[in-house]
C-alpha cells in the first residue's frame, strides 16, 4: 500500500504554544481585533433570554415600588346600594356616597411594605447582574474548552503529518529488502492510532464551538476563534501569588452579586417581619364621606377610627414566629453562599499557581522531546534506530503538546475568572483585563 506524502504543516502556532509564558506587560494579542471573546461576551450579556427576563422583572419591581408609596395617600371610594324598603316607606330606597380615608398611624405596616418593596427591586436588579456574572463565567469556561481543542486538533494533526512521513520510509525500507513487510503494516497501525487522537480532538472541538455558538445564539466566525492566553500579572515569574488568598477573597466577596443579593432577600425578610408585627397593632385613620341617602338632603361626616385584626384566632402570632424563622435561616444560607464563593475564588487561585509551574515543567519536557526527535530521525536515517522508536518518540511530543494545552486552557480560565469576579462584568468588558 502506498500512501502520498503530504507537505509537512508549519509549526509555527505550535511553537508559539510551546515558548516561555509572556511577561505580564505585554500587549494584548488581540488589541488590534476588536472582535475577541469579550466582544462577543458582551452581546452574550445583554442580549440572552435569561438577562431580558432580568431586566423585565425590574420594571415590575419598579411599579410594585410605586404601588407602595400609593398606600401612604388617601383611598377613595365610591358605591351605590339599595335597601328592599325605605325607613318611611316613601323616601328613596337607595343610597350612593363618597369617602376619602386616610391612614394615620399604621403600626408601620406601610413602611415596612414600602421597604420590602424597595428591596424587592434591588433583588430584581442583583438578580440581572447575577445572571450577566454567571453567563460570563459559562462563556469563559466554553471559550477555553474550545481553545485546548483547537491546540490539541493542531498537536495530532502534526503528529499526524509527521507519522505519515515515517510510514512512507518504512514502505521504502520494505520495498528495498531492509525491512520485513509486517512493519509497513504495523506502521500503518500506529499512523491510525494517531488518526483517532485526531478525529477525538475535532469532535471535541466541534462540541465546544457549538456549545459557545447555542450560548451566543447563532454562529461565530471562524476568525473568533482564536488563542487568546497570557501571563496574569498576579503571578510572578516563579508562580508565586503576589496577592495573598485572603485579599482576593475579600475584595470578591464585597462586590460579589449574589450576596448582595442575600442581604437584599434579608431586607425583605425583616420587612415581613415588620408587617407580621405590625398586625397586631391597632390602625388609626381619618375617613370623610358623603351619603345621599334622602331626597332632601346630604349627608356630610367625618369619622377617626380604629380597627384592629389578629387574623384566624391567634394566627398573626404564628406568622411573626415564622418570619422571624426565615430572617434566622436567611443569616445561614447567606454565610453558606460566601463559604461557596470563598471556596471558589480559592480553588482558582490554587489553580492559578499550579498551572503555572505546570507550564513551566511541560515547556521543558516539549523542547527536550523536540530536540530527542530531531536526534532520532537522525539516528533512523542512519539506521542506528528503529521505527518504533522513532514513532513512540513523535507520540510523546503529540501529547506533550496536548497536555500543554490543557495547561494553558486552564490556566487562562483560572486567571479570566479571578479577574472577571475582582472587576465585575463591565469593567471586564471593557478590557481591562489581561487577554
Amino acid at each position: 500500500m502506498h500512501l502520498p506524502i503530504n507537505l509537512q504543516k508549519p509549526l509555527f502556532v505550535l511553537t508559539l504554544m510551546c515558548t516561555a509564558v509572556t511577561h505580564a506587560q505585554q500587549a494584548d494579542p488581540m488589541a488590534a481585533n476588536p472582535r475577541n471573546y469579550r466582544h462577543y461576551l458582551g452581546i452574550v450579556v445583554q442580549q440572552h433570554p435569561s438577562v431580558l427576563a432580568a431586566q423585565n422583572q425590574i420594571e415590575s419591581a419598579r411599579q410594585d415600588v410605586e404601588g407602595a408609596k400609593w398606600q401612604f395617600m388617601p383611598t377613595p371610594s365610591i358605591g351605590a346600594e339599595k335597601s328592599n324598603k325605605s325607613a318611611d316607606g316613601f323616601t328613596d330606597r337607595r343610597t350612593t356616597f363618597a369617602r376619602l380615608q386616610q391612614p394615620l398611624w399604621t403600626g408601620g405596616r406601610l413602611t415596612a411594605q414600602l421597604d420590602k418593596a424597595q428591596a424587592q427591586e434591588t433583588i430584581a436588579s442583583l438578580t440581572l447582574a447575577e445572571q450577566r456574572l454567571t453567563l460570563a463565567q459559562r462563556w469563559l469556561q466554553l471559550w477555553a474548552e474550545t481553545q485546548a481543542a483547537e491546540l490539541k486538533v493542531q498537536a495530532y494533526a502534526d503528529s499526524e503529518e509527521q507519522h505519515r512521513k515515517y510510514v512512507q520510509q518504512v514502505q521504502n525500507r520494505a520495498k528495498e529488502g531492509q525491512a520485513p513487510r509486517s512493519d509497513t503494516q504495523l506502521s500503518l497501525t500506529r499512523l491510525a492510532a494517531v488518526q483517532a487522537e485526531l478525529e477525538q480532538a475535532n469532535a471535541q472541538k466541534r462540541q465546544a464551538i457549538s456549545r459557545l455558538e447555542q450560548m451566543y445564539g447563532g454562529p461565530l466566525p471562524v476568525s473568533a476563534i482564536r488563542w487568546t492566553a497570557s501571563l496574569p500579572n498576579q503571578i510572578s515569574t516563579n508562580g508565586t501569588l503576589l496577592r495573598p488568598v485572603s485579599d482576593w477573597i475579600t475584595q470578591i466577596q464585597d462586590q460579589h452579586p449574589s450576596l448582595q443579593k442575600a442581604a437584599a432577600v434579608t431586607r425583605t425578610v425583616q420587612a415581613d417581619v415588620e408587617i407580621s408585627k405590625a398586625k397586631t397593632y391597632p390602625e388609626l385613620y381619618l375617613r370623610g364621606e358623603i351619603l345621599d341617602g334622602d331626597v332632601s338632603k346630604h349627608n356630610r361626616q367625618i369619622y377617626v377610627g380604629m380597627t384592629s385584626s389578629f387574623g384566624a384566632g391567634l394566627s398573626n402570632l404564628s406568622t411573626i414566629a415564622a418570619a422571624q424563622a426565615k430572617l434566622d435561616a436567611q443569616a445561614h444560607e447567606t454565610e453558606t453562599r460566601r463559604r461557596d464563593i470563598a471556596e471558589q475564588v480559592q480553588a482558582d487561585v490554587q489553580s492559578l499557581e499550579s498551572q503555572t509551574q505546570r507550564l513551566q515543567y511541560l515547556e521543558q519536557a516539549y523542547a527536550s522531546a523536540q530536540e530527542y526527535l530531531q536526534a532520532s530521525e537522525r539516528q533512523f536515517a542512519a539506521g542506528r534506530k528503529s521505527w518504533q522508536e522513532l514513532m513512540n518518540t513523535a507520540r510523546e511530543k503529540a501529547q506533550t503538546l496536548a497536555q500543554l494545552a490543557d495547561a494553558k486552557s486552564l490556566h487562562w480560565l483560572a486567571q479570566q475568572r479571578l479577574n472577571l469576579l475582582s472587576m465585575g462584568v463591565d469593567t471586564y468588558l471593557n478590557g481591562n483585563a489581561n487577554p
